[in-house]
């Protein structure tokens, strides 16, 4: 009974299907309405395929220039397997580096925490780049005409490279005077091409050394104002000995580097105290500091105290 009726069921549903289509049939209108949307379909697709080989034909030439360009653009040095060439390899040891060397490097004798010192010696890597010899090599260097400093205030070790290293090291011994307290000074030093080595890489050709004996506000200042308040040297000063290097064993918050990163020389990028719990536990103890020790900006009493925020 029940199979009687799914065929009666089915047989009605060919029927009217059949129904339909020969009704579509009769239609003229609308069977060249449907021809034709199905012909403009059938002709757009094959246009944005084409469209889709022709842009990823443009893409790979546009890459392909700008390859070519850059190269250019960038002086990129072609390597020979029988040839050495010569870079500064100082780390940039802030966070999150946008390169990995720095051209640059600063030091002043008042924010060094060892009290009373009278030199301080630089250590510069200087890394090879193609070849390791087996007898050592000596490089070369000019002091660039915009330095500016006293050079009974500087000695630079011999530029040599090791046998069968493939980096060393450059030492510039720096020795603290009175006037490096009223100017900074500055050593650029420029490496040159010689019979053992070619320059390596162009941005660290060069490297600038600038020093003195002055108590400058750190660039990260402006990201703390917010707690440390307008800056003072004397806040500084005993943050130095309060933030030192290895007091916050915090991990790099961005990349899981474990600590010691953060003193007080290299800040965390944001004063937010849930990322950074360990420091503002710090700086709870600098501020009970200047709450329990009257201090005025340059010892001038006529002026207000200094109380953090």
């Amino acid at each position: 009974m029940k199979s009687e009726k799914r065929a009666r069921a089915r047989g009605q549903c060919s029927l009217s299907i059949n129904v339909f289509l020969k009704r579509f049939q009769e239609q003229p209108q609308l069977n060249r309405s449907w021809r034709y949307s199905n012909f403009l379909f059938l002709r757009m697709k094959v246009y944005i395929t084409h469209k889709i080989k022709d842009m990823k034909r443009l893409l790979i030439i546009t890459l392909a220039c700008l390859s070519l360009l850059g190269c250019k653009e960038n002086d990129l040095v072609e390597f020979q397997p029988d040839e050495s060439f010569i870079s500064f390899a100082l780390p940039d040891l802030t966070n999150r580096p946008a390169e990995r060397y720095v051209d640059s490097t600063n030091y002043s004798f008042a924010t060094d925490t060892t009290i009373g010192i009278q030199e301080k010696t630089i250590a510069i890597p200087v890394a090879v780049g193609g070849v390791a010899k087996a007898e050592a090599r000596k490089y070369t260097y000019d002091i660039n005409p915009l330095s500016d400093y006293d050079k009974s205030l500087v000695e630079i070790s011999e530029p040599v490279i090791a046998g069968g290293e493939y980096i060393d090291t450059l030492y510039v011994k720096l020795k603290r005077s009175a006037k490096l307290s009223e100017k900074e000074m500055t050593l650029i030093l420029n490496l040159k091409e010689n019979e053992n080595f070619k320059v390596g890489h162009q941005y660290n050709s060069e490297l600038k050394i600038v020093f003195s004996d002055i108590l400058n506000e750190p660039t990260w200042w402006n990201t703390w104002i917010r707690v440390m308040g307008p800056y003072h040297k004397e806040v500084l000063q005993k943050w130095m000995q309060i933030y030192y290097l290895g007091a916050d064993m915090s991990p790099d918050l961005y990349t899981g580097v474990a600590g010691p990163i953060y003193y007080w020389n290299n800040m965390p990028n944001s004063a937010t105290s849930s990322w950074y719990p360990i420091t503002f536990m710090y700086i709870e103890v600098l501020k009970k500091y200047f709450q329990d020790n009257v201090v005025y900006p340059n010892g001038d009493s006529s002026m207000e105290r200094i109380l953090l925020p």
